[in-house]
Order: structure tokens, then sequence, then C-alpha cells
């Protein structure tokens, strides 16, 4: 229940933060290539800051703990890094020799 309680805060801060309005997307003309970018927020595994493209290849089941932070408490912890919020994922059951393949795929050079 709690970890199901945790990927839905999850969820919900990601839907929050990375969705468009309907407004936003049916006043845009249709062949433009206007893209509102969004800023994404940093993601710590492990103690380990890595691309946000991370959050895909883990597996839910791996995941012990989610901690969000926002605006001053994350610039607080990880500066101008995490002025975009901080997403902290604890694993758990994970191999060594995964945890190794993860962070040299998704370790990111900021």
């Amino acid at each position: 229940m709690k970890r199901q309680l945790i990927l839905f805060l999850f969820l919900s801060f990601l839907t929050s933060h990375l969705s468009f309005s309907q407004d936003t997307i049916m006043n845009q003309p249709k062949k433009s290539t206007n893209i509102v970018k969004r800023d994404k927020p940093l993601i710590v595994v492990n103690d380990s800051i890595l691309k946000y493209e991370v959050i895909e290849y883990l597996n839910p089941n791996d995941i012990e703990s989610i901690t969000v932070w926002k605006d001053e408490k994350a610039k607080s912890l990880y500066g101008e890094k995490g002025k975009f919020g901080v997403i902290i994922i604890i694993t758990k059951n994970i191999s060594k020799e995964n945890l190794i393949k993860i962070y040299n795929e998704y370790k990111d050079e900021l």
C-alpha cells in the first residue's frame, strides 16, 4: 500500500509538471513546430545523479522509496541543478551488475 501511494504521488508530480493543458494543444496551429519546452527535475538514484530517461528503465518493483523535493528545498540540497525539482529514488533488490549497467548508461554529466 505504501509503495502504491509513493508511486501515485510520483506519477502525480510528473503529470502536473510535464503535461500540457487542453487549451495549449487546441490553440496551436496544426503545422506549428513550436513545442513548449518544460525543464525536467533532477533524478537522483541511490545518491547518484542520473539522466531523466532512467525513469523509463527502472522497474517499479525495484523501488524502495521515492522522495520529491521542489522549490527552495530542492535548490538548498542540490543548488542550481535542483531548480526544477529533485526526485530521489532509493532502490532495492537490484544486483550490483544491474546497478552498474544503469549508472554507466544513464550517468548525467552535468
